[in-house]
């Protein structure tokens, strides 16, 4: 059983926690937060026998593990990844892998060289939605895709610890923090794009009308393009996270919650809720899965090769150069 340690209680803790409730492969020894006993997720972690440090350092000098998963903000993630790899540490790192392309590089060169287990928890990736539409692209059977179009949508996020979530400098933003879900798949399934087009408009200010971030991109590849919009809007939409993709002789569409393909709802193997998590990200399987599935890597000595490190910094990389290209409003 692999000894884990979990640096940062809040938002996205909440879902790496309720994993490692469920699986026997691994077991959260410790966790550590700046917050202390404030931070969101505190005792929950001591529920689950975690000792609960102020800091990643301290957790790190005072505990024997064998796996770091990072659940802070995206500026702290560089930095804390090459300090769990320089430790001897296999490392699960929340998305997206560092705030610049830059950053990325050094990281994996640093994962490379430590000889350690390093993946980026992109969780789209594992969600059967999504896994139902790579192996439809994969296998040919409508034919070759024609064109995408995904959209992920929800009100600001509000409970982020200081507001970093709004802060484009810190958390990059929709293109960044939320678009870069179905970017990092697409990515994933098709690899990098011929052309990109954009249109962005990012946080102006902390209120009404400014509150509002949002951008539209199109990937375009030979023979089929993809059309991805990501927003957060003030005006507190519900969560939505949905696509249609259309083939030579069929389509798959995920709306409401439900897959369907060619208008027929598509059953899979377990229900996939599209109930809001408090993070406005719907809630599955698929955290328990990424988790089991890097843990799996480490047992049997393997590199994650459903999530290379390479892919990750990809997925940033493609942020920037829509950005780069992006009209701004």
């Amino acid at each position: 059983m692999l000894k884990v340690g979990l640096v940062g209680l809040g938002g996205i803790s909440k879902v790496h926690l309720d994993a490692y409730r469920e699986l026997e492969c691994v077991k959260l020894v410790a966790a550590a937060d700046v917050q202390g006993e404030d931070a969101p997720r505190y005792d929950v972690a001591k529920e689950l026998g975690a000792k609960v440090y102020g800091s990643l350092g301290e957790m790190l000098d005072a505990e024997e593990l064998d796996m770091l998963d990072i659940c802070t903000p995206t500026p702290c993630h560089k930095e804390m990844v090459l300090e769990g790899l320089s430790r001897g540490l296999h490392v699960l790192s929340e998305k997206p892998m560092s705030r610049t392309y830059d950053d990325c590089k050094e990281i994996v060169a640093a994962a490379q060289a430590s000889g350690k287990k390093y993946m980026v928890a992109h969780v789209v990736r594992f969600m059967k939605p999504y896994a139902y539409l790579r192996s439809v692209i994969e296998s040919g059977e409508l034919g070759k895709p024609v064109h995408i179009i995904m959209r992920r949508l929800s009100p600001v996020p509000r409970w982020s610890y200081r507001d970093w979530l709004v802060d484009t400098a810190q958390s990059g933003g929709v293109p960044l923090d939320l678009s870069i879900h179905d970017l990092d798949f697409v990515y994933s399934v098709f690899g990098e794009p011929r052309d990109v087009r954009a249109t962005y408009r990012s946080y102006r200010e902390k209120g009404g009308f400014g509150l509002n971030d949002y951008i539209c991109s199109e990937l375009i590849y030979e023979d089929m393009s993809v059309s991805v919009t990501g927003a957060q809007y003030n005006a507190d939409p519900p969560f939505a996270a949905e696509f249609s993709a259309f083939f030579e002789n069929g389509f798959i569409e995920l709306k409401g919650g439900k897959l369907y393909r060619c208008g027929e709802e598509v059953v899979l193997e377990e229900t996939v809720k599209s109930e809001a998590t408090g993070i406005n990200i719907s809630s599955s399987s698929a955290y328990t899965d990424e988790i089991a599935y890097f843990a799996g890597c480490i047992e049997r000595d393997e590199a994650p090769v459903f999530v290379t490190t390479e892919s990750s910094a990809g997925s940033v990389k493609l942020v920037e150069r829509l950005l780069a290209a992006a009209v701004k409003i």
